[in-house]
């Protein structure tokens, strides 16, 4: 997955509706829940869910069905799966031992760097100070 792909996916995080209907949809399972009843789990209004479903349905990130006379939402796994795991070998664990391996690094380096300098400075003062004799 690109750069491009994952903003478009974790677009599908970035407002508070989307994340509650993404965590109440995810809680449902696959048999999803319907409008109504995603509404009062939500305590959001059928237009607002109306409004964020939109966005998450043009991303893949949640389907739509009818059954009856109500509309079944629900969320797409195989997709939230995919964007997880690609996530996750992309910016997970592995890499953040990586960037961390580096900032261990990096803090030697620095340690080294202050203490060459202290170093420095004391032969400084050494040299400049008289001796008695």
């Amino acid at each position: 997955m690109d750069a491009k792909e994952f903003a478009r996916f974790f677009g599908g995080f970035s407002t508070e509706k989307r994340v509650k209907l993404i965590a109440t949809l995810a809680e449902a399972g696959k048999p999803g829940l319907s409008l109504i009843d995603l509404s009062r789990k939500t305590d959001l209004s059928v237009i607002d869910i109306g409004n964020s479903a939109e966005a998450l349905l043009m991303m893949d990130l949640m389907n739509i069905s009818v059954k009856g006379e109500n509309k079944m939402l629900f969320l797409n796994f195989g997709v939230m799966s995919k964007l997880f795991d690609e996530a996750y070998h992309t910016f997970g664990k592995g890499r953040f031992v990586r960037l961390e391996e580096a900032r261990l690094a990096a803090e030697a380096a620095d340690a080294a760097a202050a203490a060459e300098a202290d170093e420095a400075s004391n032969d400084v003062t050494e040299k400049s100070t008289p001796t008695k004799s």
